[in-house]
Order: structure tokens, then sequence, then C-alpha cells
């Protein structure tokens, strides 16, 4: 397995907060929009994509609305303790992209 930490930035009215959740993903395996929706509907934040580039989400909830906006990714494997940075989400978004 593989831990792959979302950084992400909540915006709501007037505030803006940096949060992170944590993924476990099978090793021959990036992370999915999928994946982000899940990780933030388990942390109370039902949202929707709305930017596929920027990958920001806007809320779901009928209460107080606010976005999501993925800031950084980081994946790691079993055998190395460094995370792989801007590598990483540079393929997700270009997958993205080409689809």
């Amino acid at each position: 397995m593989r831990e792959c930490i979302i950084h992400f930035k909540l915006i709501r009215e007037n505030e803006s907060k940096m949060l992170r959740t944590l993924l476990y993903l099978p090793k021959d395996r990036m992370p999915e929009i999928a994946d982000f929706i899940r990780a933030f509907e388990e942390m109370g934040y039902p949202v929707k994509l709305v930017n596929e580039r920027e990958l920001i989400f806007d809320s779901l909830d009928g209460g107080k609305p606010f976005k999501l906006d993925i800031t950084k990714i980081e994946v790691s494997g079993e055998e190395k303790d460094e995370p792989d940075f801007d590598m990483q989400l540079r393929a997700i978004l270009e997958h993205l992209i080409r689809k």
C-alpha cells in the first residue's frame, strides 16, 4: 500500500483554512478524482469537481457553501520514506487533461 496525503484549502465565505487528508492506495495505482471525492466525504465535505485542471471542488451540502482547492499531493511507496511531490501531481493532471 502507498500513502497519499492530499493538502487542500477549505474556502468558506471570508475564511480559508489549510487542511489535509490521507488515502491508502495500492502501490500500482495513482489517486483518481473519485478517491479525492470519497476522502472529502469521509471528512464531512460532500463535493463535486468543478475545475479539473486546478482540482477545485464545490460543496454539495445545502448549508454554507464552500470550495476545496487541492494544493499539493504527496504519494509515498512502501520502500521509500520521502514523498514524491510535483511529478505525481503533474502525472495526475496530464492524465485528466488528456481525457
